[in-house]
């Protein structure tokens, strides 16, 4: 039945192609939301933190989308990245692991009736999504070449003073080769694991860079003692 669809799409983009026509597919890769065990085997140690953090990420980064159209003969592919998303849910997750307690805020400035130790501030400073695409006679490669930089920034509520600033800084290129009559739907494949391993390589990066920090690691211990200090 596979095979069936398969000679039916081909047959149809023939067709169109004959007449003059263009076909227009409009792809979504899903990404992940979740971080790979690679990515975690990068991290290396995890210590859950007594710290009651405020995470605000910025509109532009949290609602990132790149489209892009890639076009082979008479085929036109509409690819549409909700990187902004992915990126976001990953860099959530890995932070509840680090922190005990996450506050949403949708501003930069907290206003929420619960005690807080810090804030954390998530910005984009560049961001680079090329897709590339090149068709055999019987398979296909996909070119995904990415470059994040995001900027990571930490205050201390009682103190409003920064505590500290990180960022993570990755750019590379992965090439991919796939096999099928189907080659939009592989190239989307492709291009949703090229994306995600970039997405975990900078997430990895910037955890990493926070846990090389000694000024966030001396607030840490201050946030910890307070709250074991305090009274109930």
């Amino acid at each position: 039945m596979k095979n069936i669809l398969c000679l039916v799409f081909l047959s149809l983009v023939t067709v169109f192609g004959i007449m003059g026509c263009t076909v227009n597919l409009n792809l979504k890769p899903v990404l992940s939301s979740s971080l790979s065990m690679d990515a975690f085997e990068k991290i290396g140690k995890i210590d859950l933190h007594d710290v009651k953090m405020a995470l605000y990420i910025d509109p532009k980064l949290k609602e990132l989308k790149v489209d892009q159209n890639i076009k082979v003969t008479y085929t036109t592919g509409h690819f549409s990245l909700l990187i902004g998303k992915a990126f976001s849910v990953k860099l959530i997750k890995a932070l509840s692991y680090y922190f005990r307690t996450i506050y949403f805020i949708e501003s930069p400035d907290y206003a929420g009736t619960d005690t807080i130790d810090a804030i954390m501030y998530i910005n984009m400073e560049d961001i680079d999504v090329n897709l590339g695409f090149k068709l055999g006679i019987t398979q296909l490669s996909t070119e995904t070449h990415t470059r994040f930089s995001i900027r990571a920034e930490i205050k201390d509520v009682d103190e409003k003073k920064t505590v500290c600033v990180v960022t993570s800084q990755e750019e590379e290129t992965i090439n991919n080769q796939g096999q099928g009559p189907m080659y939009f739907q592989e190239a989307e494949r492709q291009f949703a694991i090229a994306l995600d391993n970039a997405i975990d390589k900078a997430i990895v990066n910037l955890i990493n860079q926070m846990n090389k920090s000694q000024d966030l690691r001396s607030y840490i211990d201050k946030w910890e003692q307070k709250h074991k200090t305090r009274v109930p």
